[in-house]
């Protein structure tokens, strides 16, 4: 009788096997898939430019060009115009506050001034004639009231006299003369009440004209006092002292009113007057930090007055040194301010380089680990520096990029280096 042969089962360790060996299959077919459908170009690794990811401090900033002027000046701008006469210090010269600078002429002016300083002298005699007759006045009607006194003392005198006469039966006094007399001390007594009312409204009304003359005179005064610095404005003094850095003026030109023909200044200090892109307009305060680097140091500076208005894109602020002042600094010379904004921040950073202008930093080229290859790779970058630029996304600290320019990469997918590259850097 026939006997039934069971069929022995593969080994395990064979099935494992062929699983692996398909995971490979499948990984192959999926990386020539992969390749077949990504861009790739030949590049020569002399040409290209890489840098390290790295973690460190990072600080936002930014240069600016700007030009040494004094911290202090003062500028002469001419009150009333005229032809100048003599120009008596040069510019670049020390002057003292007070020392006559230039001198003009203004025959129209000064006939004005004498005209009008002739008319204001007219009416304050007349200002000061009317207070003294008021005064003069006062004392005449005071000097009648003393008379009537006088008149009214001898009167009721009289009157007593006459009451003891009257009483004896042998007098010559006629009760006519007594009443007579009576009526008399009477009336002077009703004279005087009423000049007594006439000095006392004369006083009030006195009091006031006296107010009102006071405060013309004291405006005519104030008048001619102005008349006088107009007069005087004609001879161009230093207001400070200090150096006249400019003098725009020439002996027979005419200045027209308000022109200004130069200015002195202050050198113990000095700012910085920069010029700002317009991107920075929200960004730049009063207080903003920054350093300029001179002669080997770095000098510690920050932006004191920002003046908004932009003009041709750009926007003006000045910077003080914070501390010492470098010794060789001039005016006129131009300094590069470099603006910090916000605290110094531990993050990932790279380099910057040429490639930030074709991607705008959305995307760099990877560097493989054995250098034959970079692939294309999102990215997120963040606040950037002249030198540096942050990293948020995309890449991780010992991750090599390529920051060389990539104009000539058309975007493709992945650069393929005929020799592995070096170490970071520059491989030209």
């Amino acid at each position: 009788m026939d006997k039934i042969i069971e069929k022995k089962g593969r080994p395990a360790g064979r099935w494992v096997l062929i699983g692996v060996s398909a995971l490979i299959a499948l990984g192959v077919v999926w990386e020539l898939m992969a390749r077949s459908s990504s861009s790739r170009l030949s590049v020569d690794p002399n040409r290209v430019t890489t840098a390290v990811v790295t973690r460190g401090q990072f600080l936002e900033y930014y240069p600016f060009d700007g030009t040494v002027q004094p911290a202090t000046s003062v500028y002469l701008d001419v009150e009333e115009g005229g032809r100048v006469e003599a120009v008596y210090v040069e510019g670049g010269q020390h002057v003292e506050k007070g020392d006559l600078i230039l001198k003009f002429s203004n025959i129209s002016l000064q006939q004005t001034a004498i005209g009008t300083e002739t008319q204001l002298l007219y009416n304050l005699d007349i200002q000061r004639d009317s207070q003294f007759n008021r005064a003069q006045s006062a004392l005449l009607l005071r000097d009648a009231l003393l008379d009537l006194e006088h008149q009214i003392l001898d009167a009721q005198n009289k009157l007593h006299r006459y009451e003891v006469l009257v009483k004896d039966r042998n007098t010559a006094i006629s009760a006519e003369t007594f009443e007579t007399q009576r009526n008399q001390v009477q009336y002077l007594k009703n004279k005087r009440d009423l000049l007594k009312e006439r000095i006392r409204e004369e006083d009030q009304l006195s009091a006031q004209q006296v107010a009102e003359v006071h405060k013309s005179i004291v405006r005519l005064n104030t008048s001619l006092e102005l008349l006088g610095r107009i007069v005087k404005s004609l001879e161009v003094r230093a207001p400070i002292s200090g150096y006249l850095s400019t003098i725009d003026a020439q002996v027979g030109e005419n200045i027209k009113d308000g022109q200004r023909i130069g200015q002195v200044d202050l050198l113990d200090k000095f700012k910085v007057r920069v010029q700002i892109d317009q991107y920075y307009i929200s960004r730049v305060q009063v207080g903003t930090p920054g350093h300029v680097s001179l002669d080997g140091k770095v000098w510690d500076v920050k932006v004191t007055k920002v003046y908004p208005e932009v003009r041709n894109g750009t926007f003006e602020a000045d910077v003080l040194f914070t501390d010492a002042v470098p010794a060789s600094i001039k005016r006129g010379q131009t300094l590069t301010v470099e603006l910090s904004f916000g605290a110094p921040v531990n993050t990932l950073t790279v380099e910057k380089g040429g490639f930030f202008q074709q991607t705008a930093g959305r995307w760099v080229y990877v560097v493989s680990k054995d250098g034959r290859t970079a692939r294309r790779t999102d990215v997120r970058l963040g606040k950037q520096n002249p030198r540096e630029v942050e990293v948020l996304e995309g890449v991780s600290e010992g991750d090599r990029i390529i920051t060389s320019s990539y104009d000539t990469y058309n975007s493709v997918d992945e650069l393929q280096f005929t020799t592995p590259l070096k170490a970071a850097g520059n491989h030209t």
